[in-house]
């Protein structure tokens, strides 16, 4: 069982990442959204280093809608998008918005893509969940969002300076990062791009 003291640490390692670019950081091919290529968070009640896999831009009709960076555990030895996905260590993605984006449409896009490799009624109560996170605001240009794996416990959602919850199914989050790198995806230049430094 998670304990509240684990997600504040958590949530304030997410906040921080998001408040300030450390001294080494990449741009985002697209964008020019510098991500850092380090990150912390806490698991069981130590810190862990997060290092960048990779970052990349989500468009819509040629708009970017928010650059988003990989990361993962430092020492993980992962070498491919297929067991990044899978990898149950402390993992997270990192979504930083372009533009404006209702939360309802929001909600609806990350439905549609988590349904391209996981059809109804697979994980459907912690689908519900994310949409409910997502739909409570319009996600804002700058706003910052990271959806952190917790190992063997679940998704920690956090969208800074408005909610965090966790979704405690450790399986669903496979679900959510096969958006990015399982068989149906966002698209080949987005898994390329979060996968460009393994």
């Amino acid at each position: 069982m998670v304990s509240r003291r684990t997600l504040a640490v958590v949530a304030v390692a997410a906040l921080a990442a998001t408040s300030s670019v450390l001294a080494q950081s990449v741009k985002t091919p697209g964008s020019g959204t510098p991500f850092p290529v380090e990150q912390t968070a806490n698991s069981g009640g130590r810190a862990v280093k997060l290092v960048l896999t990779g970052c990349a831009v989500r468009q819509k009709v040629l708009v970017n809608v928010y650059s988003i960076g990989s990361y993962v555990a430092l020492g993980s030895g992962i070498k491919t998008a297929e067991q990044l996905a899978a990898a149950d260590c402390l993992k997270r993605l990192h979504l930083v918005m372009e533009r404006t984006v209702d939360g309802k449409d929001m909600a609806e896009a990350f439905r549609a893509a988590i349904r391209m490799n996981y059809p109804e009624p697979a994980f459907q109560d912690e689908v519900n969940k994310l949409m409910q996170f997502m739909r409570n605001d319009s996600a804002r240009k700058g706003d910052h969002i990271t959806l952190t794996h917790i190992p063997g416990i679940g998704l920690y959602c956090v969208w800074a300076g408005k909610a965090d919850f966790l979704i405690k199914n450790a399986a669903f989050s496979k679900a959510v990062w096969d958006i990015y790198f399982g068989k149906n995806n966002l698209g080949d230049k987005i898994k390329q791009g979060l996968t460009s430094r393994l």
